[in-house]
């Protein structure tokens, strides 16, 4: 197959920097992909498909309305359709599907969180397979967006990386290291976690002063939650890191790992840390909710997530142990359940469906139409 795969931006986050091991997979498989993209935004992930010599083009050089990628996206495809076009993120999907429906080439989709744009839900017909990052969304897909179960597939988007560098472990001496990686976004709800550090410094004060919080990442809410650090006096406590390119060693920096977020999928970035070997304190949402299971792997803050970030701080703290147990049974979880292998398996039985339930019957691209496509293009 010919497969064009649109996304919505180079920003950096979880479903644009697993691209290339998506890629790697639908590469070994002997097909043609090349990535389209919608718009800039901070370019973050560029890097990485430069270094995975995948082929691109950004279809703008600035925002880009969804009617004006659309107008770019259908001069390509009138010019040279591909087999398929597989869409990631909603911008994009949307774009993917209108173009899709004006060419009759078949779309398939990513979902990677368990919320959807009302333009997305109204037409989720228009993808002819859904492709969920984890078990959590593809019941979304199913309960909430009304999408059949024969119409779905799922492609969990993480494969753990082993590190033979030991984490440090916290014995309760010197400051304990809690941290968090996401867009700074209100879907993270690091406002709160700033708050729970506050809420922590009255309820608490022995413990208050025994740790160090910091959040790698950048956002639109930069600005707003470092006035709300410099406001309540926790410029010592909480530092906003900005981009962390190295993030296997800002885990390593780490004791504790948090994620308070409103809503997720997979959550590449928490599902790292366990990899990593550290406790997780997370809200119960996406697969966070299979993978956190209290007092084996982790802490859900259930109800008001401020007063169960204080509780959790607060009895890790009092428990230095208790963080290496939970590291331990947490990282061994994710490498019985998503370890070796089983990133490209689920990647292989995919492409299975899309070839015997999307494509079967469908006539191929020409050869002679196929534009190459190798090199890096900005249009």
């Amino acid at each position: 197959m010919r497969i064009h795969y649109l996304v919505t931006s180079l920003e950096g986050g979880g479903a644009e920097f697993v691209i290339p091991d998506i890629v790697n997979v639908i590469r070994d498989l002997g097909h043609e992909l090349h990535v389209f993209v919608c718009e800039p935004r901070d370019r973050l992930a560029e890097p990485r498909l430069i270094k995975a010599g995948i082929p691109y083009t950004l279809m703008s050089e600035r925002k880009a309305t969804k009617l004006a990628c659309i107008y770019r996206y259908a001069k390509v495809v009138r010019a040279s359709p591909p087999d398929l076009i597989w869409t990631s993120l909603s911008h994009a999907t949307r774009v993917g599907q209108m173009v899709g429906a004006m060419f009759g080439v078949p779309v398939v989709s990513w979902k990677h969180s368990a919320d959807v744009k009302p333009h997305i839900r109204r037409s989720q017909r228009s993808s002819h397979l859904w492709i969920a990052d984890s078990q959590d969304v593809a019941e979304y897909l199913q309960e909430s967006m009304g999408v059949e179960q024969g119409r779905i597939a799922s492609w969990p988007l993480f494969s753990p990386t082993s590190s033979e560098i030991p984490l440090p472990r916290w014995d309760g001496t010197g400051p304990l290291r809690i941290g968090s990686s996401g867009r700074l976004h209100p879907q993270k709800n690091y406002d709160l976690l700033i708050r729970a550090v506050d809420r922590l410094r009255r309820d608490d004060p022995e413990a208050y002063s025994r740790i160090e919080v910091s959040i790698a990442g950048d956002g639109p809410l930069r600005a707003e939650l470092q006035s709300l650090i410099s406001s309540l006096d926790l410029r010592e406590k909480v530092r906003l890191m900005g981009w962390v390119s190295d993030m296997p060693a800002y885990l390593r920096s780490l004791h504790l790992y948090v994620q308070p977020s409103v809503y997720e999928g997979m959550c590449i970035a928490a599902h790292e840390a366990m990899a990593a070997g550290l406790p997780v304190v997370a809200t119960p949402v996406g697969e966070l909710r299979r993978s956190i299971q209290p007092g084996r792997t982790g802490v859900l803050l259930e109800g008001d997530i401020v007063s169960g970030l204080v509780a959790a701080t607060r009895g890790l703290t009092a428990h230095p142990d208790m963080l290496t147990i939970l590291g331990e049974n947490a990282k061994a979880y994710v490498e019985r359940t998503m370890g070796a292998g089983a990133f490209a398996r689920n990647g292989r039985e995919v492409l299975r469906r899309i070839e015997s339930d999307v494509m079967k019957g469908r006539p191929r691209v020409p050869t002679s139409h196929r534009p190459a496509t190798s090199g890096y293009q900005r249009n």
